[in-house]
Parts: structure tokens; C-alpha cells; sequence
């Protein structure tokens, strides 16, 4: 028990940052080598066309997030719960159910968060451009910033209880043309 506690405490200490954006797709396409809607083929724009026309636009990504412990003691979580905001909005939330744990002085740990969104409900009434314009902003492509903001509230094991963590864990980055 004390030894748990000792790691949440140690947790609580740990610096949050984006390490990198993975794997980006929109409608089942690989959007990670593309900078602009005019590089997508005729059958990728069709297959966007048919998705928005069933009301939907998916998105999926891969938020590689860097916890890093300047304490002298490990920092560990048996789970992670995790939300993804997009200017401000509610994107995707999720759990990650695996034990984290982040070496002392300067250690580091990559924790990768799954985001799937449908896009559709975020941009509710623009045109599809705008909506691709966005996906590609997120990637540093487009022409406009987006704002990427995460909370994860980490979770241990005490008796077996899963005991979350009091708050939430804020990380904030703008993703524009040339950062990501």
C-alpha cells in the first residue's frame, strides 16, 4: 500500500507533454504524406464524399504522449483515463488499462492514446474542405492552427480497488503548417 501511494505521489510530480501525432487517418485513408485536399486521388475523394453523405467523418490518430519524472522516486499507474479536446470541444475519451511507470531523474515514458472522432459532430455544417482543412491543420499542414488539448486522470490498484487520482492532468499544444 505504501509503496503504491509513493508512486501516485511521485505520478503527480511527472511533467505531460506531446511527443508526436501518429497514424493519421480520415475516412479509412492514410492522410500522413498528404499536405493538401488536392493530393487525394479520385477514389479517396470519393470514398470522403460517400462517408459525409452517410452523415459521418472519421478520424483517427495516435497522440504519443511524453511523461517525464523529474522526481527521485518511480512514478507509477496501473490505468490511465484520458479525454481529447479540440478547440475546446470533446473529441474522444478513452482509458488506457496498462500499468505506467516512469523511471526517477529524468525519466522518460511514451504513453500512445488511441483518438477515433467523428468529425462530422465537431464541424457540423461546413463543406468538406473545411473539414479536411482541419484534419490537415492538426497534422501541421494546413493553414490554419489547431488546438490540441488533453486531460488523463491516472488510476491505481490499492486492495484491489481501482483509486483515480483526485484531478485531471492537463497537456495543451497548437498544431500549425510546419509543427507537429
Amino acid at each position: 500500500g505504501c509503496s503504491v501511494i509513493s508512486e501516485m505521489t511521485a505520478f503527480k510530480k511527472c511533467e505531460f507533454s506531446f511527443r508526436s501525432l501518429q497514424d493519421p487517418v480520415i475516412c479509412g485513408i492514410d492522410i500522413g504524406e498528404k499536405s493538401s485536399f488536392a493530393e487525394f486521388s479520385f477514389r479517396e475523394g470519393q470514398e470522403i464524399t460517400m462517408q459525409l453523405l452517410q452523415g459521418t467523418f472519421p478520424f483517427e490518430i495516435t497522440a504519443n504522449v511524453e511523461v517525464r519524472n523529474p522526481g527521485t522516486s518511480t512514478a507509477a499507474v496501473n490505468s490511465i483515463e484520458w479525454q481529447a479536446f479540440i478547440d475546446d470541444l470533446e473529441v474522444a475519451a478513452g482509458v488506457v488499462d496498462q500499468r505506467v511507470e516512469v523511471a526517477p531523474s529524468g525519466g522518460l515514458a511514451i504513453v500512445p492514446l488511441k483518438i477515433h472522432a467523428d468529425l462530422i459532430n465537431y464541424l457540423e455544417g461546413e463543406n468538406p474542405q473545411a473539414m479536411m482543412n482541419f484534419a490537415m491543420n492538426l497534422l501541421g499542414a494546413g493553414d490554419q492552427p489547431a488546438r490540441m488539448r488533453m486531460k488523463s486522470r491516472p488510476s491505481v490498484l490499492i486492495a484491489g480497488q481501482n483509486i483515480a487520482y483526485p484531478g485531471f492532468f492537463t497537456i495543451t499544444q497548437e498544431f500549425s503548417s510546419g509543427t507537429n
